[in-house]
């Protein structure tokens, strides 16, 4: 496949008012197209505390998710804090509270809870 058999956009600009609110609805029916194409489907779980941890570092935008393969073989993703500049979020400066100045490892995050999509819902 070449770039001009896709409509492939170049050099967009991160920001943090990326991403939509699609609705239940188009959503189920995305999960069930790809469960349609693959014969399985599944989810992983992020909690709250380290999105809010990740979102938190200085200068983060948002969050990459990357597709990976953990150390037992099996599927799983793992996220990366983007600063404003789109680059990730691997190392940063912050004032300690006697005022040095110091660097702090960026937050990568794995583990994620597995939580298999149920295609019992109604889908319309």
């Amino acid at each position: 496949m070449t770039k001009m058999d896709v409509n492939v956009q170049e050099n967009v600009a991160l920001h943090a008012g990326i991403g939509e609110h699609i609705g239940f609805e188009l959503g189920a029916r995305l999960i069930k197209n790809y469960h349609d194409l693959n014969g399985k489907t599944a989810s992983h779980f992020v909690g709250k505390d380290i999105l809010s941890k990740m979102l938190n570092q200085p200068d983060c935008i948002g969050i990459n998710i990357y597709k990976a393969i953990n150390e037992e073989g099996s599927q799983t993703y793992v996220l990366v804090g983007v600063d404003s500049t789109g680059k990730k979020i691997l190392e940063y400066s912050q004032i300690s509270a006697e005022g040095c100045l110091e660097s702090q490892e960026g937050i990568v995050a794995d583990r994620l809870r597995d939580d298999s999509w149920s295609l019992n819902w109604t889908l319309v």
